[in-house]
């Protein structure tokens, strides 16, 4: 259930720590009487929760606010900092009242963690927004603050199998170079508690390490794509819209899957002749996903990563999703109309790059369809349908314009 159903946003933060402490007892709020194991406070507060911070321990604070990432701007950059510097007085943590506290249980996530790390360690923890892919990511650091590790939890299949796929994508990409980008390395992976552990090597950041947020790396992006080479083939037979076709017949609803298998269809009428290339893409490429540290782009969550798309696939994604963080409508809610533009730092051409767009909206729609027919689906059921609206609205208006045939 997720925090929009019980209307207590805590509530799964509660449940969250008791499954990283398991047999303890967890008071929210906090209380009791027996020694405490672990008081974890919450940041800003219980009710709108952003990330869970061990008690009394301001250098681990500090060290779990000293986070960068591309998306950031200066002034954001400037209070990340500042508030990381007060962090370290102790004073801050002290004025958060909010507190789970742990007492008692087995091994805990930490002490496991520490055996698999060869050190001690404490976790700060964050959760997602409610969603189909939402899990527990722990931030891994000892006592001193130093970062040790960070680590992805799967609580549910569906997380279970996006950490795997993550594993898996990092451990292909471990084996080939990747000039000017870095990748965390898996420490660990495995199960505990019930649970999939994905433990991944630390990615430096730092409130210098800044570029203009309008820059997209494309070169990056290009080296990316080539680390298994190109291939060059019409998009209509390409194993990536094999994987598409086969989407409709896993979804439980005839009526989306009919009307998916009719976009699909539609563009391969209209596309399936065009010559692409085709290589890997990272498959979640944002602003938010990466940061320049010393002069390397380092580049975290590989969950969706793929070996065979059509280049460009990274760059619309990241030109889209950083668009979501400014006011007004969506820009999935209206076929982009500059898709040559876009992908022109490529080289891809006009035509290709029609193709390229009208493929990408297509993958993520079946993405998020996928997603939303699995457990905690309806969290995305909405972009799902939003996605698969706009490309039946634009597969109406292409056969509108050419009712003969196909330009």
């Amino acid at each position: 259930m997720n925090d929009t159903e019980t209307g207590d946003p805590a509530k799964t933060w509660v449940k969250t720590v008791g499954d990283l402490w398991p047999g303890a007892e967890i008071s929210f709020p906090a209380g009791g009487s027996a020694a405490v194991r672990r008081e974890l406070c919450f940041l800003p507060d219980a009710k709108s929760p952003r990330l869970l911070l061990p008690a009394g321990m301001p250098r681990v604070a500090a060290a779990a606010l000293r986070r960068y990432s591309h998306d950031l701007t200066v002034r954001q950059r400037l209070t990340r900092a500042a508030g990381a510097a007060a962090a370290r007085t102790g004073l801050p943590g002290r004025a958060l009242r909010d507190r789970i506290t742990v007492r008692g249980g087995h091994t805990s996530i930490e002490e496991h963690l520490g055996e698999l790390l060869g050190r001690e360690v404490v976790v700060t923890i964050g959760l997602g927004p409610a969603r189909a892919n939402r899990k527990p990511i722990l931030h891994v650091l000892t006592p001193h603050g130093r970062a040790a590790a960070f680590v992805k939890v799967g609580d549910n299949d569906a997380t279970r199998a996006l950490i795997a796929d993550e594993a898996a994508a990092l451990m292909h990409l471990a084996a080939r170079p990747l000039p000017g980008i870095s990748v965390p390395r898996v420490l660990h992976h495995g199960v505990w508690n019930g649970m999939t552990l994905l433990v991944l090597s630390a990615l430096p950041t730092s409130a210098r390490g800044r570029r203009p947020r309008t820059e997209a790396p494309v070169e990056a992006m290009r080296t990316l794509a080539a680390v298994d080479g190109f291939t060059r083939e019409p998009l209509g037979d390409s194993d990536f819209l094999a994987a598409l076709r086969a989407v409709p017949g896993a979804l439980g609803d005839h009526q989306r899957a009919a009307r998916l298998a009719a976009v699909i269809e539609e563009l391969e009428a209209r596309h399936g002749r065009v010559h692409l290339e085709f290589g890997a893409w990272h498959g979640d490429w944002t602003p938010w996903n990466m940061a320049w540290h010393r002069g390397t782009l380092r580049l975290w969550d590989w969950e969706r990563f793929e070996r065979r798309v059509p280049l460009g696939f990274d760059l619309i994604h990241y030109r889209l999703q950083e668009l979501t963080r400014r006011p007004g409508q969506s820009p999935y809610a209206r076929r982009p109309g500059h898709a040559p533009d876009m992908l022109a730092p490529l080289g891809v051409s006009a035509a290709a790059a029609e193709a390229t767009l009208d493929a990408y909206l297509l993958a993520l729609c079946c993405r998020y369809q996928l997603a939303g027919a699995g457990p905690r689906g309806e969290a995305v059921r909405s972009q799902a349908d939003g996605l698969l609206d706009l490309l039946a609205e634009h597969t109406v208006e292409r056969t509108a314009l050419y009712p003969g045939g196909h330009p």
